[in-house]
Parts: structure tokens; C-alpha cells; sequence
């Protein structure tokens, strides 16, 4: 242990006894033997079924930055998480180094959460253990790095005799004898507790070495999709991610879109859910009528040239009324489209509007797409994904799409016409099997209630979506949601046929 680590668990040793004079172990424990409720939901299982696995933390400060997201509320964010795709939460309870509070579970089991809460914290002692049931945690955190072994046994031991699970953290391989404890899940954690600098290739070391049957999370430093899926492909069944989420105005919103990030990069021909699009809309109520069928995502083309160009007042209304949605999870991400924009003006809109995706639909460059995420980033809208379009005619239009690997999360490929979008013309399927890239795609252009069964037949491994525009419309910019609701239900079926 280094300087920071050594700090908090001298204090927290010093705030432990604080509280039992004030409130002795026998009343505390006197008071859960008292209380009757429902029993709480497992982490583990949490973990396992969920196919993105994220337990997304509540993290108003941390002692190496400061206050990350001080009017954050408990009542809140983490209900928000939870309607925005979380596996579990995690609720940081320090007081003096992050701001936290034991009230705040409860707080967030007031405002709905069902979720299984991680009680994180510092924990040196049993009586922690008991606060933690007492408040609603599905779990504790215990440090190996802090606890002897014999002591992380005999915690470990305490915390399930109150019914709680335990996430046993573990930093390097010098602390491996602690995953034969047997804990309910093992996490690695990227960070150096003595210096909060942090490291991904941690966990991808940790990997190798750790019994295949643990149930494993990855914690700390991941802000990115493609690291999260590369660290689930190494074998981890979920991540904590807090800072890059609670960094944002709407860390709800940045989680959402994470897990579709994350959900669309591990699309391979059919193993989870093809996506739907459906594009350039530009009446609010139309726009509404469509984020109900229960799409994935919602396009607004921004560029004052095309017939369907949503105006600002509409933008406005629409995206105030998918925000407010009452189901939640089946809330769409709002996707605003660009044809060679200004930078400012995009991140203006993204602001403004709440944007979940960007779209660049015009002959962007990568360098651009570069200067576009660090100008969100400086806004706190790092999490907002880029999407880039290709106009396809042939090969050489599929094969120079990889040059936006390294800066875009997601392709989409449509066809070459008069217009940046919105053609209504199809190009050749074929073309595609020259893509050889690792990022996802979306397929575009042209796409009509006839195409359904070559949608079905389609097979690629990135292969994540597709994207529907002008020929379901009853005028430019008005959709036909009961053609649309036809078809999605006939992709539906035709997919599953096909995987029986």
C-alpha cells in the first residue's frame, strides 16, 4: 500500500470506531434481525445473464480529481442507470475522500432501484458489513490489497452470514492465492490505489491467470467500447464503469449509450439483435409514433439542404418528448445527422438536442472525425458515438471505408446518389464482402418493404443493422409506422427462423 490507500484506511479504521460508540454492533445488528423485506437481488446473477454486464457506479468525487459531478443525486442517477441498461449499481459510500454517504442506497432504493447495489467502500471491519445490509446493498467490495487473507476470509464469511455477496478486488498477480476464497465475483482492478493511475492491460494479464469458472468483472479506466469488448472477449463478465459516466450532464444518458455501443460491437450474423434505424423524420408527433415501435435508434437529418431537414423547434419538441418517454428501456438514442458541418455547429447541436449517436453523412475525413471527438470530449459528450457514412457503388468504396477504424464506433454504408441521403436507390449487397474492418455496420439505402427476406438471407460477422429512410414514407420527412411496425415484425420472425 502507497501513500493515498494508506491515508483512507487509516481513517476509515479511525471513523469505524467513531460509529460504534455512537451506535454499538448488538443495537445495529439487533435492528436488521428486526427488519423484514424482500430478500436483496444477486450481483453474481446479475452479472452472468446480462449480456453487457456494466455495473454502473455512483461517484460524486474521487481523491486523485475532485468532484467529478458534485450536484449529482442519489435518488437519480442510479434509478436512471437502471432504466438505461445497467446489469447492477455500484454506490460509492466514502464521506470524507468521495463524497459519499450510506443514505444513499437507500435513497436509490426509494426512488425504484431493483437493481443488485454494490456497497463500496473501504472495508476494514464487521461492523461495515452490517450498515451494508442495514441500508439495501446486494454486495460489498473487500480489498485484497487491504485485508490479510485469513481477515478477507472471515469478512467474506460475515458478509454472507447477513445474506450479502462479495466482490473480492484483487490488483496484481502477487495477490492471485486470494481468488481461492471462492468470492461471489472477483473483479481486477485497473487502478493503483496508491497512485489512482490507471491501466487496462492489467486485467487482460489477470485473465490469463484467474480459474475460467469465477465470475469476473474488470473495474477501472474504461471509457471506450471497444476496450470493454475486448476485455468480455478475454473472458470478463462485466465492467464498473463510474467516471465516464458521472463526468456527463446525464449519466444515464452516457451509459446507454455505452451499452449500445457495446451490444452492436459484439453483433456477429445474428448472435444478438440486428439493429433498426429508422431516419429522416421531421414532424415531432410522426417521430414519437416511430421511437414507440420500440427502434433502436431515431435519425434527424440537421442539413438545411435535404427535403427532410428537421428545423430546430422540431428538434426541440421531439427530442424533449423521447427523453420523457415512460418506458425507458425501450427508449431509442437520438442520432443527429451531419453533411460536412462545422465542428462547432455539431457539438452545439449535439448539446442542445441531447444526442445519443452523430452522424457524419458527408465526405468527411478521419482527421475530421478526430477533431469532432476531442471538440465533445472538451464538452464532458465523450460518450456520444460517431457514425460514419460511405457512399458504395463498388469495392474500392467498401475497401477505403476502413480508413475510420480508429476513429469512428460505427459504419454505415449507403448508396451512392444525387443526394448525401435519402435516394430511395439500392446498391449491390456483394460489395460487402470486401469490408474487412473491425468496426460494425450499419446497411443503408434504398431498403423497402420488399427487402425483408434478403435483410434475413444477409450474413456478415459486422454486419450490426439496418437503416430505413425514404421508401417508408407518406411524404419527405413523414414515416408510415404501420408499414414500418410490419416489416420490423417480419425481419423479426424471418431471424428467428432462421436460427432455429
Amino acid at each position: 500500500m502507497t501513500d493515498i490507500l494508506q491515508e483512507i484506511v487509516a481513517h476509515k479504521r479511525i471513523e469505524v470506531e467513531r460509529m460504534k460508540r455512537e451506535m454499538p454492533a448488538d443495537t445495529l445488528r439487533a435492528i436488521i434481525e428486526r427488519a423484514t423485506g424482500e430478500p436483496v437481488p444477486s450481483l453474481k446473477a446479475a452479472l452472468k445473464t446480462s449480456t453487457t454486464g456494466i455495473i454502473a457506479e455512483f461517484k460524486r468525487r474521487s481523491p486523485s480529481k475532485g468532484w467529478l459531478n458534485e450536484s449529482a443525486q442519489a435518488a437519480e442517477v442510479p434509478l436512471e442507470y437502471q432504466l438505461n441498461g445497467a446489469a447492477a449499481i455500484s454506490i460509492l459510500t466514502d464521506v470524507e475522500f468521495f463524497g459519499g454517504s450510506d443514505g444513499f442506497i437507500t435513497e436509490a432504493r426509494k426512488a425504484g432501484v431493483t437493481l443488485p447495489v454494490l456497497y463500496k467502500n473501504f472495508i476494514v471491519d464487521e461492523y461495515q458489513l452490517l450498515k451494508a445490509r442495514l441500508y439495501g446493498a446486494s454486495a460489498v467490495l473487500l480489498i485484497a490489497s487491504v485485508l490479510g487473507r485469513e481477515e478477507c476470509k472471515r469478512l467474506m464469511d460475515a458478509a454472507h452470514g447477513l445474506g450479502l455477496e462479495v466482490l473480492l478486488e484483487l490488483h496484481g498477480e502477487d495477490e492471485l492465492g486470494y481468488a481461492e476464497l471462492c468470492p461471489d465475483v472477483c473483479g481486477v482492478n485497473n487502478r493503483n490505489l496508491g497512485t489512482f493511475a490507471t491501466d487496462v492491460a492489467n486485467s487482460l494479464r489477470m485473465a490469463e491467470r484467474l480459474p475460467k469458472e469465477l465470475c469476473k468483472i474488470s473495474e477501472s479506466g474504461i471509457s471506450d467500447v471497444k476496450t470493454a469488448a475486448r476485455l468480455r472477449a478475454a473472458g470478463y463478465d462485466g465492467f464498473l464503469i463510474g467516471e465516464s459516466f458521472m463526468r456527463e450532464e446525464h449519466p444515464g444518458r452516457a451509459l446507454r449509450r455505452f451499452v449500445f455501443g457495446l451490444d452492436t460491437m459484439q453483433t456477429s450474423n445474428g448472435t444478438t439483435p440486428r439493429r433498426v434505424k429508422v431516419c429522416g423524420m421531421t414532424e415531432p408527433g410522426n417521430a414519437l409514433a416511430v421511437a414507440r415501435l420500440g427502434v433502436d435508434m431515431v435519425g434527424f437529418i440537421l442539413s438545411k439542404a435535404s427535403p427532410r431537414h428537421a428545423s430546430p423547434q422540431h428538434m426541440k419538441a421531439v427530442c424533449a418528448a423521447i427523453d420523457g418517454m415512460a418506458d425507458c428501456k425501450r427508449r431509442p438514442m437520438k442520432v443527429g445527422v451531419f453533411v460536412n458541418e462545422a465542428t462547432e455547429g455539431i457539438v452545439s447541436a449535439a448539446k442542445e438536442y441531447g444526442l445519443d449517436c452523430i452522424q457524419m453523412h458527408g465526405n468527411e475525413t478521419a482527421w475530421q472525425l478526430i477533431e469532432l471527438r476531442a471538440a465533445l470530449s472538451r464538452e464532458s459528450l465523450g460518450s456520444v458515438l460517431l457514425i460514419k457514412a460511405v457512399s458504395v457503388a463498388e469495392r474500392e468504396d467498401v475497401e477505403r471505408a476502413t480508413e475510420y477504424t480508429a476513429v469512428a464506433d460505427l459504419l454505415l454504408f449507403d448508396a451512392k446518389g444525387k443526394a448525401a441521403g435519402g435516394n430511395g436507390t439500392r446498391f449491390s449487397w456483394d460489395v460487402l464482402k470486401a469490408y474487412r474492418g473491425t468496426l460494425p455496420f450499419i446497411l443503408s439505402g434504398g431498403i423497402s418493404p420488399e427487402c425483408a427476406a434478403d435483410i434475413a438471407a444477409f450474413k456478415h460477422p459486422k454486419f450490426a443493422g439496418i437503416d430505413l429512410n425514404s421508401r417508408f414514407e407518406t411524404a419527405p420527412g413523414v414515416k408510415n409506422t404501420i408499414a414500418l411496425e410490419q416489416f420490423i415484425d417480419e425481419i423479426k420472425d424471418l431471424t428467428q427462423q432462421k436460427t432455429i
